[in-house]
């Protein structure tokens, strides 16, 4: 037999070493999609009986005034799952599917829950909606996860028969993603199941897998959100109600159902002393849409009066809540991250602090302040803005017309014949949360891509820009001008950005201020379409010429949706400041920013290369290799067998999973090794699937041995 070849896939990820405790508490958050602040029986329904999602409120806490920061599905969700005001980071509207567009969602240098509990220890899974950006950079497994079974787009249908795209990627927009099989991991998945059945189920079998480690469970239902499909067992229990309400009440007794499923696992495992469960929706329900009931609130999804962002929202902890609690104070979903964090002791980013807090201390009494100065909310689009502090709440729409200030606790709807703005009495109260809330405003910043509301429109497709190249003499100003192509684009607005503001700083307005020798990049980009952009090289003074440039990477592998962060070495100094042009050989594989952050999109290779500007064309290059995200064939000597190896996940926590794709089946032998070459442990799995335990290995590298036959093939494997 010829000798085997090894060929070697190498994930890269950021590496922490797990720390775990079983003190830890688990945590499950469960996230209804556009449910009804009156559609469950803690908050008095009584035409849809909740009675498992109600046992979380009897068995723990109700948030009398719990608000989501958002009051639409993407910008809430994506608050939540960063514990960070949205637009903070410019993720102030629904995002489309777009599937070729890694600026259209969750900008990567934001840190999710899941990241930041990965680094303690925690096990992660999403079951459900995503909803965060459908590029692969966006895909869950690439932003914390250790599972994801769901679908990508802000909905889904509900039943199986009408999947009729099997790859996610193909689908073109948001209708289309609304067709796509599942999704298990990367792999799409062939489901027989009422969709909202289908992930209860799954959120049963997770925690059944993970009892025995702390995880963290975001079980993200889409239901009830619209399409309006429901069983028609379900839809028998509810003989009375007609037309959409119908509907809507039996997709919400399916969620209901789900719950109580999860629940009683939880039970049966012994485990839900020690775990806390959130419940809540995403934002208000639509009423007119999906015959939801915001009971007494004002208005629904999409508004900023109470029934757009204030939420069913119930929470038990057995081991530390007391029962039948109820908190009247204002909470936000912002507070999960935090109040994970603070219990998991996870690292968050000090440069980026989280807005939410801990609830826990307020919930026993150790705290009895209020958890929040002040919730804010702000939908750009609409320009609808409001701030509650305390009892009073300020709102307003379109530049500060038809202002209002409504005292929350004694007028919970918001009736205008209660309108406090005009009144000289509470004239403090109104001066101090207009002055909060314009603070606030001026923190955040303008949507970094357009929305589900432009899918119609007319989009920007090019930057003209006065100047490519200009020299200029030190402390000399100039002002650059550009434009949008097409002039009839719905975008508006151009950020300026200066590579190197040692050199020269450019205002918003484009006007270029020099400071010192050198040369730097000034780029005028539309803001909400990062990839149409233009640029101008400005030289200021006499600079001396580079010598030599030298990459922090010379080969990188990386797999499909992963980043790396190049930088450069140029000599002989870096006084003067030099300035690079990054480019990649095949933007479709990779693309390259101007600050050496590479992006992959598609398996191949690529040839990322930085040119110092204005140095006689002096280069230096990374070669790029594109990996699939798990995947690679059997091999006989340098002749691949017609059979793919699939494992995942790759960096893994506990276990692993091989799947073998193609013909055959006899038994596959898996060794796996230390990266001294010492023989650790031996398994047989058969040809559908099988996991592999790895949960007593250390953190570290390791490599793992598949034969097969007369053919092998060995991986190699990061532990976290």
């Amino acid at each position: 037999m010829k000798s085997p070849l090894y060929t070697l896939i190498t994930v890269f990820l950021f590496l922490s070493l797990s720390v775990e405790s079983q003190e830890k508490p688990n945590v499950i958050v469960i996230m209804a999609d556009d449910l009804g602040y009156g559609d469950v029986g803690f908050n008095g329904s009584t035409e849809i009986p909740t009675p498992n999602i109600d046992r979380i409120a009897d068995q723990g806490v109700v948030f009398t005034n719990g608000y989501t920061s958002y009051c639409v599905c993407g910008p809430s969700r994506a608050g939540f799952i960063t514990g960070r005001y949205q637009q903070r980071f410019g993720f102030g509207r629904n995002p489309l599917y777009r599937v070729n567009d890694p600026a259209m969602g969750l900008p990567l240098d934001e840190t999710t829950i899941a990241e930041s509990v990965s680094k303690v220890g925690y096990t992660s899974g999403i079951i459900g909606k995503w909803h965060l950006g459908a590029h692969i950079s966006n895909h869950p497994l690439n932003r914390g996860f250790d599972e994801f079974f769901g679908h990508l787009g802000g909905g889904h249908r509900y039943f199986p028969e009408e999947y009729n795209i099997k790859d996610s990627y193909k689908a073109k927009n948001e209708s289309e993603s609304y067709y796509t099989w599942l999704m298990r991991n990367h792999t799409p998945e062939e489901t027989d199941e009422y969709i909202t059945d289908e992930f209860s189920q799954e959120a049963v079998d997770f925690v059944t897998r993970h009892k025995d480690h702390p995880f963290f469970l975001f079980v993200s239902y889409n239901a009830p959100h619209g399409p309006l499909q429901a069983k028609t067992e379900d839809l028998a229990l509810f003989p009375d109600l007609t037309d959409k309400r119908k509907t809507y009440a039996a997709m919400v007794h399916a969620v209901d159902r789900g719950v109580g499923q999860l629940i009683d696992k939880l039970q049966e495992l012994n485990i839900e002393e020690n775990t806390l469960i959130f419940f809540l929706s995403d934002n208000g329900g639509p009423e007119s849409k999906n015959g939801s009931d915001n009971g007494v609130l004002r208005g629904g999804k999409s508004d900023v009066y109470e029934g757009g962002y204030r939420v069913p929202f119930a929470m038990q902890w057995k081991k530390e809540i007391s029962s039948n609690t109820v908190f009247d104070a204002p909470v936000s979903s912002l507070d999960i991250f935090a109040t994970l964090a603070a219990l998991s002791e996870a690292p968050v980013n000090p440069e980026k602090p989280l807005d939410g807090v801990n609830l826990i201390p307020y919930l026993t009494g150790e705290n009895s302040s209020q958890p929040h100065d002040a919730l804010y909310v702000y939908k750009f689009d609409q320009d609808r803005h409001a701030v509650r502090q305390g009892d009073y709440k300020l709102l307003f729409h379109k530049e500060g017309t038809n202002k209002k200030m409504y005292n929350i606790t004694t007028n919970i709807s918001e009736n205008d014949g209660s309108n406090l703005y005009w009144n000289s009495t509470y004239r403090p109260q109104r001066d101090a949360l207009e002055a909060m809330l314009s603070d606030w405003e001026a923190q955040l910043i303008h949507p970094r891509f357009l929305g589900l509301i432009h899918k119609d429109d007319i989009w920007a497709t090019e930057v003209t820009i006065s100047e490519n190249n200009l020299n200029l003499d030190l402390n000399a100003s100039h002002q650059l001008e550009a434009s949008i192509v097409p002039n009839d684009a719905i975008n508006e607005v151009i950020e300026w950005v200066s590579t190197h503001p040692e050199v020269a700083t450019v205002d918003a307005n484009g006007l270029v201020q020099t400071h010192t020798e050198g040369h730097t990049v000034i780029i005028s980009r539309v803001i909400d379409k990062q990839s149409v952009f233009n640029s101008c090289i400005v030289k200021v003074g006499t600079p001396a010429q580079a010598t030599n440039i030298q990459l922090s990477e010379n080969s990188v592998e990386r797999v499909v949706g992963k980043t790396v962060q190049l930088s450069a070495n140029v000599s002989p100094s870096q006084t003067p400041i030099y300035a690079l042009q990054w480019s990649s050989s095949n933007p479709a594989v990779a693309t390259v920013d101007e600050n050496g952050f590479v992006l992959t999109h598609s398996i191949g290779n690529a040839i990322v290369s930085a040119t110092v500007i204005g140095s006689n064309q002096i280069t230096a290059a990374c070669t790029l290799q594109v990996n699939e995200y798990t995947g690679i064939e059997l091999s006989v000597g340098t002749t691949p067998v017609a059979e793919k190896i699939v494992l995942y996940p790759n960096p893994v926590t506990d276990s692993f999973q091989i799947e073998f794709e193609g013909s055959g089946s006899q038994p596959a032998y898996v060794d796996i090794y230390n990266n001294v070459g010492a023989l650790l442990a031996k398994k047989t799995v058969n040809n559908s699937s099988d996991k592999i335990d790895i949960s007593n290995l250390s953190t570290g590298t390791y490599f793992v041995c598949i034969r097969k036959k007369d053919s092998r093939q060995t991986l190699q494997i990061i532990k976290k």
